[in-house]
């Protein structure tokens, strides 16, 4: 006997009619859009349009993008991209340097993994000192 289900007893909804015979794909989840930023449209006099690159309380990559009507200026707005452009590209060369220490794709799981474990050492650590309890004398293997 086959795992698959025939035809008409799929429980997966789908976009496209099956073929007799052949088993239906699933159909994947639509990724949710950014929220869009909390003045925008916004009915307070002197708010909106922004006339600041950086409107109070926005974040990069936290809501999604301010468009050139958001803006009082097209200045303003050149001078808010210009500074996306610099927050993205402080990210990249983050990720560069990440990567450059963890080595080729192969490698950088583990190192991955190494990361994660000297965050969770690190915690533990610190839970058992705020317990009173010593932990180099234990990692040494003291009483």
């Amino acid at each position: 006997m086959s795992d698959e289900q025939p035809v008409g007893t799929a429980s997966v909804k789908t976009e496209k009619a099956v073929k007799p015979g052949k088993t239906a794909k699933p159909v994947k989840a639509k990724k949710e859009k950014k929220p869009v930023f909390g003045l925008v449209d916004s009915a307070d006099e002197g708010v909106y349009p922004f006339s600041s690159p950086i409107p109070e309380g926005y974040e990069f990559g936290k809501t999604q993008g301010l468009k050139k009507r958001d803006f009082a200026e097209e200045y303003i707005y050149l001078e808010h991209r210009a500074l996306e452009a610099e927050a993205k590209a402080v990210a990249l060369r983050a990720k560069a340097e990440e990567s450059k220490k963890l080595g080729s794709s192969k490698q950088r799981g583990k190192a991955k993994r190494l990361l994660k474990l000297q965050e969770q050492f690190a915690a533990l650590r610190e839970s058992l000192e705020g317990q009173g309890i010593d932990v180099d004398a234990l990692l040494d293997g003291k009483d």
